[in-house]
């Protein structure tokens, strides 16, 4: 039993610390889309990701996307849906490489590039953490673990005699 209650404590923080671990790379070069807006993340010196954001130039409209100084656009391209249709949309992508450690905006405004800004546009942000790249692992900025209880650990054993005993004949008239 008592090894049973080690295996049920170190369990789960071995499997705490290979999530951490598997998931560091993905996020650090990550596709963020509209559904990241207002986020924050966090990438090493030298990493890149991508910012992938829904538009429809046949309308007019387009991203004006800016980024912070220690952060470099080093690819912007539209790729339309494969509908078939005219005026179908599609979606712009931007790949983004830190380049220095430091706190850095990515910002977006979704307008007609002639008209003025009136304030009521769609909008788009990133707050990006660039750590020199020696550093260890990156995390979400605000990922939060929970360590589980010793309730929660413990197993759970529940015998019901008399529902056992309703799967056999009954032997006694």
């Amino acid at each position: 039993m008592r090894r049973l209650m080690e295996v049920l404590l170190v369990l789960p923080l071995i499997m705490l610390v290979s999530l951490m671990l598997a998931m560091a790379p993905a996020l650090a070069m990550g596709t963020y889309t509209g559904s990241d807006n207002g986020k924050a993340i966090a990438v090493k010196s030298g990493e890149t990701f991508t910012v992938k954001l829904d538009e429809n130039p046949t309308t007019g409209y387009s991203w004006n996307m800016t980024v912070g100084d220690g952060l470099k656009i080093i690819n912007d391209r539209y790729v339309a849906n494969n509908t078939g249709l005219v005026g179908s949309g599609g979606y712009h992508i931007w790949t983004i490489q830190a380049t220095k450690p430091g706190t850095y905006k990515v910002a977006g405004v979704y307008k007609r590039p002639w008209e003025p800004l009136t304030g009521g546009e769609q909008k788009y942000s990133l707050s990006v953490s660039v750590t020199a790249a020696g550093a260890g692992p990156t995390v979400p900025i605000n990922m939060k673990f929970q360590v589980p209880s010793m309730a929660d650990l413990t197993p759970k054993f529940s015998f019901n005699f008399s529902s056992m005993m309703s799967h056999f004949p009954k032997l006694i008239g």
